[in-house]
């Protein structure tokens, strides 16, 4: 009797187990669609063209586009590049929606810089780091940093 009690609870754990890794996974990859929708917004707004049906909400996307904003008002766009692979990296407990994760994405910037006088400027390569924390459900971007890491390869 105490064998296929155990089973019993060994079958029960397996199942909960199942069923969280299909919410990491659900939820996983929610967070990977909101950061790559985040980061065509951030190229759509560098270029000039605004927040796309309000695809980045709230006080980010006001935040940005103060940010970004002098820049475009000088007559000044970006061609925006970001290369066709990131790395991006998750960290937090995936199971628990109350706390936000950690959403790093890098990758190699080859934007090009159009002038108010139509010329194109070709900036260097350079690589970068967007931190961004994104709550677990719904998968949406709270807040977020830029910054350039090509001096150092951590």
């Amino acid at each position: 009797m105490t064998g296929r009690i155990a089973a019993m609870m060994r079958g029960r754990r397996t199942a909960g187990r199942t069923k969280d890794h299909a919410l990491r996974e659900q939820r996983l990859e929610n967070i990977r669609d909101a950061v790559e929708q985040f980061t065509y917004s951030l190229g759509l707004l560098i270029a000039g063209h605004g927040n796309p049906e309000g695809a980045v909400a709230g006080p980010l996307a006001a935040r940005l586009g103060l940010e970004v904003r002098p820049f475009l008002d000088a007559g000044e766009a970006m061609r925006p590049d970001f290369g066709a692979f990131g790395d991006l990296r998750i960290e937090g407990d995936l199971l628990q929606s109350s706390e936000p994760v950690l959403a790093t994405l890098e990758f190699d910037d080859r934007c090009t810089r159009e002038t108010a006088q139509g010329r194109t400027i070709v900036a260097r390569g350079r690589r970068l780091r967007i931190a961004m924390r994104v709550s677990v459900d719904p998968a949406l971007i709270l807040d977020c940093s830029v910054a350039d890491i090509s001096a150092r390869r951590d």
